[in-house]
């Protein structure tokens, strides 16, 4: 598991770095690392892993979740300010009350209006496992509540499939 985290690490960075020009040219990459990222996530959370593992698993899918959006607002211009928005936000949806999260980011009250649900789906490629990443930070100590985690990465890979599937129409 360790050499997968080391793995799925290094391949974050590098999708983190890439060029406009480079994600234009590999989506499937991208995609490919996002699924496998979230995949591992729900493996950690449902084999009880510790809260600290939790947290970086959730925080690597934050980071990995960014040049996805990046490549998305070039397909989708409308979803620019929106999409902006919350990438902006991903250093702060973490440390939020779990109440706050719920309503300012995925109920949208802190975000601009939504102009196409396609920009919906892929704010939650970054929002679910920043609230993952919040429970972890504040301690997943239940099994109700590691089944809400849970929940939240089973709940990113329907959204993942509609951003992949929109990604790829156009």
């Amino acid at each position: 598991m360790k050499k997968l985290l080391c793995i799925s690490a290094v391949i974050a960075l590098s999708a983190c770095s890439m060029t406009k020009d480079q994600v234009a040219q590999n989506p499937d990459a991208l995609f490919a690392n996002y699924k496998d990222n979230a995949q591992q996530l729900v493996s950690l959370i449902s084999e009880k892993g510790n809260d600290s593992k939790v947290e970086k698993y959730s925080a690597a899918l934050v980071e990995v979740s960014q040049p996805i959006i990046k490549a998305f607002i070039a397909k989708f211009p409308q979803c620019d300010e929106y999409l902006t928005a919350v990438s902006k936000a991903a250093d702060i949806i973490p440390t939020l009350p779990l109440s706050e999260i719920e309503s300012g980011y995925h109920a949208d009250g802190k975000l601009p209006q939504l102009t196409d649900a396609n920009c919906y789906h892929a704010k939650d490629l970054l929002v679910h496992p920043a609230t993952v990443q919040a429970m972890a930070v504040i301690g997943i100590k239940t099994d109700k509540q590691r089944e809400q985690a849970k929940h939240e990465v089973e709940e990113v890979l329907t959204h993942f499939a509609q951003v992949e599937t929109a990604f790829n129409k156009l």
